[in-house]
C-alpha cells in the first residue's frame, strides 16, 4: 500500500520512466536467473547434490516481486489514462 502511495504522487512522465527503468531490469533479472537455473540443475545433476535445485525456487520468488512492483506501476498509468 505505502508503494502504490508513493506512484500517486509521480507525475505520469515519472511513472513511464520509472516502468521504462524496471521493464529493463525484469528483463535483465530474467535471464540472468535463466542462466543461473540452467547452471544449477547442471551441476545438481553432475554432483548429485540435488538440494541445489531449491534456490531456483527462490529465484523465481525475486521476480515474482520484481514484476507485482511493475505491475502497480502499470495499473497506476492506466488508472490515469482513464481519467
Amino acid at each position: 500500500m505505502q508503494e502504490n502511495r508513493k506512484f500517486k504522487e509521480l507525475t505520469l512522465e515519472e511513472l513511464k520512466a520509472k516502468q521504462k527503468k524496471d521493464k529493463a531490469f525484469v528483463r535483465i533479472l530474467s535471464i540472468i536467473i535463466l542462466i543461473t537455473a540452467f547452471g544449477l540443475i547442471y551441476f545438481a545433476i553432475k554432483s548429485d547434490k540435488y538440494n541445489l535445485l531449491t534456490l531456483c525456487g527462490s529465484f523465481s520468488l525475486a521476480r515474482f516481486l520484481c514484476s507485482y512492483t511493475l505491475k502497480q506501476i502499470e495499473t497506476e498509468i492506466k488508472s490515469r489514462n482513464l481519467k
